[in-house]
């Protein structure tokens, strides 16, 4: 696929260019947590809510400076990256390249994971923290009052809301935690 000045490349292809030495600027648009739990080795850092031209300019340098190696983008399994690409393409970014699948793909193709530590995908927490929002409205419903009932389908109603926008407010809200936090792991995207 092709579109303007972004295009993609599959992970095996990405993973040969690789190990033959060649410069690979690869960016990782998940969350440090998300990155923590797995990223593709090499890959630097960069936050979809945190790009902005200040910050892009910091990490990747000014795009009118910069030499013509292409940027490879990847988040858990592209659709971020394509939101990253979109915003990089924006700002005056060339040679913009998708990694097919994302992280997913990536470890689906059976291809090395770089690993920091002990953490649980966001995914898991978010799916942790709502299962047990759900169970205490359901317990208070029982024993309390039978409003709690109707705080389930509000969080029904925001998951629906999830799926359609690929925004989930609980993620956000999960990410801010204080062990969610911890940098340790990540690879801050520089020049």
């Amino acid at each position: 696929m092709e579109t303007a000045n972004v295009s993609t490349i599959s992970p095996s292809k990405l993973y040969v260019m690789q190990n033959q030495g060649k410069r690979i600027d690869l960016l990782d648009v998940r969350t440090g947590v998300e990155y923590g739990s797995g990223h593709i080795p090499g890959a630097k850092l960069l936050a979809l809510d945190e790009i902005s031209d200040e910050s892009l300019i910091e990490h990747l340098g000014d795009p009118k400076e910069r030499d013509h190696a292409s940027i490879y983008i990847t988040c858990q399994s592209g659709f971020r990256a394509q939101q990253a690409a979109e915003q990089l393409s924006k700002s005056g970014y060339q040679k913009l390249v998708l990694v097919e699948g994302g992280t997913h793909g990536w470890e689906q193709a059976g291809l090395p994971m770089k690993r920091c530590g002990r953490v649980i995908s966001m995914e898991r927490q978010v799916q942790i923290a709502i299962g047990s929002l759900l169970l205490l409205k359901v317990t208070f419903g029982f024993t309390l009052h039978e409003l709690f009932f109707l705080a389930g389908a509000l969080i029904g109603l925001g998951l629906i809301m999830a799926g359609i926008t690929r925004w989930c407010g609980m993620a956000r809200l999960v990410a801010m935690m204080p062990w969610n936090r911890n940098n340790n792991c990540t690879e801050k995207a520089l020049v």
